[in-house]
């Protein structure tokens, strides 16, 4: 056997003891953390007048005993109409049912946005989004590349740059409130990450969902227009498809819901995630989440557009598969197929912080929407998954 064949050898069977201890490790973390499992309060807004009404309600109760959440936010649009249902609370006694108006940290679903953002900017200077990182990085980190394939911008948006989950010098427990820790990581610290960082396989060879990938497209971001991630947001974005109530910033209002951990205590906001703010630190309101899925539908015709567009487009063609759907890499987006419905296809993001998770599925096909806004973070999403999959059987219908 040659030296070659053995180191390769050697580096696969590296590769697979590290997810083996990761699991290792996740699971022994999650047998020590008790979840707090709840029952959202008997409290709705839905007027049980139409025949969606009705079935929402209906499915809703369905799962209401394992649906794990202080409040739920719905938002639909099916046939050309939006609709919007709240149940349980705002925030735990409150008594305060949550709205299309609502305040809810939407996680990861940032990703999307970034995605549009970075593409975008890539457009505007007559470029794809093969074009390499180095440009867009402080000049003294070295180029990032693994074999001779240097990463490129299709790579860390597509998760197949050969990127950890996490930066390795980011420093939070797992499982914990970890909004300080997340505020607290700077540039400083992600450029020490890149100058040490060695890629775990060669770039577009293998899947792994990455949120430290993310932070260095929102590094480029802020390098090519010199400003905040949360400016070019808004001003590249937010501002064109009139999302007035979206925002990186945290502002105060009494729209807030109040985001609860696992164990159902009460969490600070992510206020900011510094570095990380591009894989995660969107804030948004069920209506405003709407009006995004309807601009990835009636697309605009404009720069703008045409990165949304390509945006949608499957760049890594192997599925990850679980119990209850398959999904394969699009740009910040995933295609996404139920297993209830298996000859549909969704474009999909979720997203989890301390104290909530989201989920918004769009539908080109049939041009439909859903959102679900929880103020309760889960560790086990199964019942959950239930729950989804008969609203998208409904948005079909």
């Amino acid at each position: 056997m040659s030296l070659k064949n053995t180191s390769y050898i050697k580096e696969i069977l590296l590769k697979n003891l590290s997810r083996l201890i990761a699991i290792g490790l996740l699971l022994t973390l999650s047998s020590c953390i008790k979840e707090n499992i709840v029952v959202p309060a008997d409290l709705t807004s839905n007027p049980k007048s139409s025949v969606i009404d009705i079935k929402v309600d209906d499915i809703f109760n369905t799962h209401r005993e394992n649906i794990n959440t202080i409040g739920l936010s719905i938002g639909i649009l099916k046939n050309g109409e939006t609709h919007f249902y709240g149940y349980g609370e705002i925030k735990k006694g409150s008594n305060i049912i949550p709205n299309e108006n609502s305040f809810f940290e939407i996680g990861s679903i940032t990703k999307t946005f970034t995605s549009i953002l970075a593409t975008n900017m890539l457009l505007n200077k007559n470029l794809d989004i093969e074009t390499t990182l180095k440009s867009y990085l402080p000049s003294n980190l070295p180029t990032l590349n693994r074999n001779g394939t240097e990463v490129n911008f299709k790579h860390l948006l597509s998760h197949t740059a050969g990127f950890p989950t996490m930066p390795s010098n980011f420093t939070a427990k797992p499982f914990s409130d970890a909004s300080n820790a997340w505020g607290k990581y700077d540039d400083r610290r992600l450029f020490s990450f890149l100058d040490n960082l060695l890629l775990r396989s060669d770039p577009f060879t293998e899947f792994l969902y990455s949120n430290a990938g993310l932070a260095v497209v929102g590094a480029t971001i802020e390098q090519n227009y010199n400003q905040e991630y949360g400016e070019v947001l808004q001003s590249e974005l937010l501002m064109p498809l009139d999302l007035m109530n979206t925002s990186a910033y945290f502002k105060e209002t009494e729209e807030w819901t109040t985001g609860y951990s696992f164990t159902g205590e009460e969490t600070g906001y992510f206020k900011s995630l510094n570095a990380l703010d591009a894989a995660g630190v969107i804030k948004s309101t069920p209506q405003d989440l709407l009006k995004y899925a309807e601009a990835n539908i009636n697309i605009p015709e404009t720069s703008l557009g045409e990165a949304i567009r390509l945006t949608h487009e499957v760049q890594f063609m192997e599925y990850e598969v679980n119990d209850f759907y398959k999904i394969r890499s699009c740009l910040g987006w995933f295609e996404y197929i139920n297993n209830t419905l298996p000859e549909e296809t969704f474009i999909w993001h979720n997203g989890a912080t301390g104290g909530y998770n989201s989920e918004l599925f769009i539908n080109l096909e049939h041009q439909s929407a859903l959102v679900l806004l929880f103020n309760k973070r889960t560790l086990d999403n199964s019942d959950r998954e239930l729950f989804i999959a008969e609203m998208l059987q409904l948005l079909l219908e």
